[in-house]
């Protein structure tokens, strides 16, 4: 151990707490920490604590615990975010140098105890194969770990939960703070890229609820969510000590959804999910929750209650009907009558089961119960009924004004308006939540109610209000109230608030294609409705087109808003094609395409589980009632139903028809394209940690938005001779081939080379020209296709130079280049 006496280990403890930076200090009167070492005190200093720590633990572990707890808490009471997440990078260098305890393969030591698979459990088994799935496959040496080292991780893996705690309590929201929070967290409870279930027994699941919120606020990668949801589902159910029959017994604890905020927070997640294992785990704890409040009411009558073994069949058909999707669509867009078409599926192949009256009650019960648990989130309160039919009488300043001669009826429509511009614009995002159902309700009745004129004609009077509301700083007396509501979200200061803009958008958008739908097939014939398909779509863009224009002529500089306009923009423009699977139950197929999800045969899958002869005993194990069916899809059709739409653009699984790209303003492809440049570079840590802003270099980020956005611009302006010149023509593409992202300047030289190949001009000036871009465009692809031969050839080139001494092959980008082919033809390269 170290031998410092009480002021040195107060020196040691002040100077890594210190909120100053390492670079000052160095210059600072030298002490014992800097005479023998080059290194900055700060970095001196926390080496000898994470031993002075280490030392303490191996003297008494107990009293150890509570003294490092308060030096952490220390740490994070400080002002300056650096200075907290030093407390995660201590927690974390104490694990990394407990390795050194003890060698890594003891002889004799016992094969730490992975956490067994669960049996009672509706969620995807991400917990056994996963997360405690054994590695067998390798040597049994490997997996033997010293109980010393296991023990100081499980004492650290104590505090740092306790740490974690104390961050929720404190109310933090610094995003680095989080993100090093959560890689300390990954590091303890990780082992060979896994998550280890029982490791995580004894973290407070505020703590992922938490982290939850922060990678929404700081639109963290999407697999980072995923995970999140994974830990959160699966905290939501307890393992407990012991084993029955070589597996475990899991139960659901509605208790601890109570500490979320109740059962509306499940609902908000599911509505953000993007993968299909968050919408079945999620679903899953619905699904859990509402036999739970069956059992209960059951108990409170004095009836026998429903157990895991009555409910898995019926949770098995419901998991083969795809009932994960069909309520998603139903929690984010409020579509009604999902659970009836579920029922009906269902219900007809449970008709062949022995037990099928038990069954289909069960059904009925947990499908209606679902639906009020679903419709209790995407719907307004009852509290605000009255209000809402008061602001569906009252739309237009004159209305109130003139429009009634009763003054406490003018009165109680101002106060209904008031109070929904209260709604949208509070900081409390359950508030905001309201306010944007009832306004995305106020829309639709814009185009909805039975008044003269079809629903066309009301789509196209609407987006002429948009454009009026955008174009005019105060409120005109053509605009109706909903539109300045949702426009004047935009003129709000803060980027939540203009955030939300685009999330009643976006609702507003999908309702209203339903909408469309609905009026189209009662009109007219199954065949005109296909042959008027295109309308709708040229209908739905206007309005889209319109509503984003205004966001770009407000100069949004809000990365996380300008990300949500390119999502919306990508999913309303291109088309997925199709998988090799189409569902056949035809209620739900057109949601499905509707809401662009690939879809599974369901009705072949319900007659194959109908038709077992011990269906509704106990003849189904977990591992049926998890099976995902999707995942006997090939890998694009996996693909298709979790990736964003720029990056199935760019890998041609994706289309975007000429048709609707010529109806969107070109402004919307240049400007988030310019915005966002950069992003994917800037603050490389966090961008490379949690994927924050869409940087990272992950499929969707902003690198894949940036190239999707050019090439759905190079085909506007090859179409559109005036969108080319909106651009300031072919100057703004040769600006592009200086930019930092290759695949940006790899299609812009391609754009321009097939102009001067199609261009009939001076040709000596062409053949210069053609010459610069093919070797360009030669090198472009190469370090967008061949990255690996790319580095290759670069350092042989840097050889090269170093060999000459001529430093122009590096500085002159011509220079380089021609380099580069001149080694890719000696070295055979094509």
């Amino acid at each position: 151990p170290l031998r410092l006496n009480p002021t040195e280990i107060s020196e040691v403890i002040a100077e890594v707490c210190s909120e100053t930076t390492s670079n000052a200090n160095q210059f600072n009167a030298p002490s014992r920490l800097t005479t023998q070492s080059r290194q900055p005190s700060a970095d001196v200093a926390f080496s000898v604590l994470i031993k002075l720590v280490i030392d303490m633990y191996m003297m008494d572990s107990e009293a150890a615990a509570p003294l490092t707890l308060y030096m952490l808490e220390g740490m994070l009471s400080s002002q300056k975010s650096p200075a907290r997440t030093k407390a995660f990078d201590l927690i974390l260098n104490l694990g990394i140098h407990a390795h050194l305890l003890e060698p890594m393969i003891v002889e004799d030591a016992p094969l730490i105890e992975k956490g067994d698979t669960t049996s009672n459990s509706y969620l995807n088994n991400e917990y056994g194969p996963n997360m405690d799935e054994q590695r067998e496959a390798e040597p049994e040496e490997e997996q033997r770990i010293s109980p010393a080292i296991d023990q100081f991780e499980s004492w650290l893996l104590k505090i740092l939960f306790e740490v974690l705690l104390l961050l929720v309590q404190m109310e933090e929201r610094q995003e680095i703070v989080w993100a090093s929070a959560l890689s300390c967290l990954i590091y303890f409870v990780c082992d060979g890229g896994k998550i280890i279930r029982s490791r995580l027994g004894g973290l407070d699941i505020r703590v992922v609820k938490t982290l939850l919120e922060i990678s929404v606020e700081h639109s963290w990668a999407k697999v980072v969510h995923s995970k999140l949801i994974c830990m959160l589902t699966n905290m939501l159910y307890q393992v407990p000590d012991g084993t029955q029959s070589g597996a475990l017994d899991t139960h659901f604890v509605p208790e601890r959804i109570d500490l979320l905020g109740g059962v509306d927070y499940i609902c908000l997640e599911y509505s953000r999910a993007n993968s299909k294992e968050e919408k079945r785990d999620l679903f899953f704890v619905l699904f859990d929750y509402v036999v739970h409040q069956i059992n209960e009411t059951c108990l409170a009558a004095g009836l026998s209650t429903y157990t895991y073994d009555d409910a898995q069949p019926l949770a098995s058909l419901l998991a083969s009907a795809d009932a994960p999707e069909a309520f998603y669509i139903s929690v984010k867009h409020g579509v009604e009558g999902v659970g009836d078409m579920l029922t009906k599926a269902i219900s007809a192949a449970l008709s062949q089961s022995a037990e099928y009256e038990q069954l289909n009650a069960l059904l009925d019960k947990v499908i209606r119960k679902l639906d009020g648990t679903v419709s209790t989130f995407s719907r307004i309160d009852n509290e605000f009924a009255y209000m809402i039919q008061v602001t569906k009488s009252f739309k237009c300043f004159s209305s109130i004004k003139d429009g009634s001669e009763d003054g406490d009826v003018a009165s109680r429509a101002r106060l209904c308006w008031a109070t929904l511009h209260s709604l949208l614009h509070s900081q409390i995002s359950s508030y905001r939540h309201h306010g944007y159902i009832w306004l995305v309700e106020l829309l639709l009745s814009e185009i909805s109610e039975e008044t003269d004129g079809s629903v066309w004609s009301k789509i196209q009077n609407l987006q002429e209000e948009i454009k009026d509301a955008g174009s005019h700083d105060t409120s005109c007396p053509e605009v109706s109230l909903p539109v300045c509501l949702l426009c004047g979200l935009l003129k709000s200061k803060h980027n939540y608030i203009r955030w939300g803009f685009l999330y009643v958008l976006e609702k507003f958008l999908m309702r209203c294609k339903l909408l469309l739908d609905d009026s189209d097939m009662q009109e007219h014939s199954v065949a005109y409705h296909s042959k008027n398909r295109l309308d709708k779509a040229f209908a739905v863009i206007d309005v889209m087109s319109t509503a984003l224009l205004l966001v770009v002529q407000n100069n949004e500089t809000d990365h996380i808003n300008i990300l949500k306009m390119c999502d919306m923009l990508f999913s309303q423009l291109c088309l997925r094609l199709p998988s090799t699977n189409v569902m056949q139950l035809g209620g739900l197929q057109s949601l499905g395409q509707l809401f662009g999800c690939t879809t599974k045969n369901i009705e072949c899958t319900l007659e194959t589980l109908a038709s077992h002869k011990t269906i509704g005993t106990k003849s189904l194990s977990r591992n049926e009632t998890l099976q995902d069916t999707g995942m006997n899809q090939s890998t694009q059709s996996a693909l298709l139903c979790e990736t964003s739409m720029a990056a199935l653009l760019l890998k041609g699984l994706a289309i975007a028809p000429m048709q609707l790209v010529a109806l969107v303003p070109t402004s919307l492809f240049y400007g988030p394209l310019m915005q966002l440049e950069g992003a994917a570079s800037d603050d490389i840590a966090l961008g490379i940690a949690v994927g924050s802003t869409g940087r990272g270099n992950i499929p969707g980020a902003t690198s894949d938005i940036r190239a999707a956005l050019l090439l759905l611009l190079i085909g506007k302006c090859t179409a559109d001779p005036e969108a080319l010149s909106e651009v300031e023509g072919n100057e703004f593409f040769r600006g592009l081939l200086d930019d930092t992202d290759s695949r940006v300047a790899y299609y812009s030289a391609a754009f321009l080379l097939k102009v001067c190949l199609s261009a009939v001009v001076d040709c000596s000036l062409t053949f210069l020209l053609h010459l610069a871009l093919i070797k360009f465009l030669v090198v472009q692809r190469m370090m967008t296709e061949e990255p690996d031969v790319y580095q290759r050839m670069l350092q042989s080139l840097i050889s090269k130079a170093q060999q000459c001494n001529n430093e122009k092959l590096l500085e002159n980008p011509y220079l380089q280049m021609r380099g580069i082919l001149q080694l890719s033809n000696d070295l055979g390269v094509q």
